[in-house]
């Protein structure tokens, strides 16, 4: 398991320039017994030039149900975002959801609450397509 040292992260957000945009996303996989989640921090510096990400892995017993691992997702990014808001400021910060609004995937099922969510936190959702920072950072991640 690797987990977040949100100290190093805050400073070295707090270093970069405001034109810098934070995305935050997390994705799961099932393996075996296990739920595999990564959830991503990736700094974007000046919204232009190349990043940085941070990540965080969690395992846990399978999680049959969908519904309850999309939404245990949803919860891993908006709290990573909290955990570091405090050092964003003007930054832009959003919260990329693996979720795809086409009611074709599986993923729609949660959008409503999804989206509810994270706004309610004051946060900023994105979904698929515009979500990359879970749906592939994470996601490439979640199978290494």
């Amino acid at each position: 398991m690797k987990s977040f040292n949100f100290n190093e992260i805050k400073e070295y957000i707090s270093k970069t320039s405001k034109e810098t945009s934070i995305y935050v996303g997390c994705d799961s996989r099932q393996t075996g017994d296990l739920t595999v989640f990564v959830s991503v921090i990736v700094v974007h510096i000046d919204s232009c030039k190349g990043g940085k990400i941070f990540y965080e892995v969690r395992k846990e017993k399978r999680i049959k149900s969908l519904k309850e691992r999309l939404l245990k997702e949803v919860d891993f990014a908006v709290m990573t975002a909290l955990n570091i808001i405090d050092v964003v400021d003007d930054r832009n910060l959003e919260v990329h959801l693996d979720i795809n609004p086409d009611n074709r995937y599986k993923s729609h099922i949660i959008v409503k609450e999804a989206i509810s969510y994270v706004l309610a936190q004051g946060l900023k959702p994105k979904l698929k397509p515009e979500s990359f920072a879970a749906y592939s950072v994470a996601d490439y991640l979640t199978k290494r």
